[in-house]
């Protein structure tokens, strides 16, 4: 059986380091034991963000997409992901769930591969490792999505496996530029564009994208991370973040602490892990689920204290 929904979201700046290495800590970084975890921080202000729910809904449609839909506003971005990409033929299945998804409010965007721009080595489909050949499949996958789910609500694309810096000229970032102008140029202004380099990226990539994903990562890993400077100059609804190995609500709420004091106004936390290779093919049981909903929207603080609602979306456009 062809597998589905399997592709692992990776962090640019250990491209090359090898599959498992994707996923080490940062030097210095150490696993903290469980029952040494800290109450969730009491951040000055941490409540005036308020954010979303954004997933890798790196799953077959059933029963958990319909846990997903049913959720109400609180979900923001979900990454549909068929077969590492759009697949080469419409699934029926995929075509009803984009559709529930968008008339429940979910923005439901397409992956497509970037592979570092063959930067790392990787390579295409076609066995070539060339910037230019990336870019002619990335281009093509981009337009298979539209073709086969462009009708069904598909609001955009998540451009995974980014590189994080500018390069020589430039060189680096004008690529992703180049994919963002060729999404909304051919496929609409309201397209969101996604960037998954999975860690902190140089300012220049915020022309690059919508939306950055500027942590993929493990729950240790997020207690020490240190996002770029000007990570708190934007709106929070330009930065994502995601993390994976967070095993109870306790730590949920730390976590969820962290990512609004960090400006995140996209988040998920889950407590998915590397066990199965790969932390995105499920959701966080219903408990843990619906509060961390209520948390990133602001009804319930990370300290469990109900909260005031606040305003906002975290789905608008963020230009900067």
């Amino acid at each position: 059986m062809k597998k589905r929904s399997k592709r692992i979201l990776t962090g640019s700046a250990l491209a090359g380091a090898g599959a498992l290495a994707l996923f080490a800590l940062p030097a210095g970084a150490t696993t903290s034991p469980a029952d040494s975890t800290p109450a969730a921080p009491r951040e000055a202000g941490a409540q005036a963000l308020s954010q979303k729910v954004s997933v890798p809904t790196y799953f077959y449609p059933g029963a958990t997409w319909e846990q997903l839909t049913g959720s109400g506003p609180g979900v923001g971005v979900a990454v549909a992901n068929p077969n590492s990409g759009p697949g080469t033929h419409k699934d029926n299945r995929y075509t009803e769930t984009i559709k529930k998804a968008d008339a429940a409010g979910a923005r439901v965007i397409g992956y497509v591969s970037t592979g570092y721009f063959g930067t790392s080595g990787m390579k295409t489909r076609s066995g070539f490792a060339s910037p230019d050949a990336w870019m002619k499949q990335a281009k093509a996958d981009v337009d298979t999505w539209y073709r086969l789910y462009g009708d069904t609500g598909l609001g955009g694309i998540f451009f995974d496996e980014g590189t994080s810096r500018c390069g020589s000229g430039n060189a680096d970032v004008k690529r992703y530029i180049a994919l963002r102008k060729y999404v909304e140029q051919k496929h609409g202004e309201k397209a969101v564009v996604v960037n998954n380099p999975g860690t902190g990226t140089e300012e220049c990539y915020t022309r690059a994208a919508d939306i950055l994903v500027t942590f993929e990562g493990s729950d240790s890993s997020y207690r020490t991370h240190k996002p770029q400077a000007w990570e708190k100059k934007v709106s929070g609804n330009k930065i994502w973040h995601l993390v994976y190995g967070v095993p109870d609500e306790n730590r949920m709420r730390a976590a969820m602490a962290l990512s609004k004091k960090r400006n995140a106004g996209h988040i998920y936390v889950t407590p998915d892990n590397l066990s199965e290779n790969n932390p995105w093919d499920s959701l966080p049981p219903k408990a843990y689920w619906k509060s961390q909903l209520s948390l990133a929207g602001g009804t319930e603080s990370t300290s469990g204290e109900r909260g005031r609602a606040h305003s906002g979306s975290a789905e608008s456009r963020a230009r900067s």
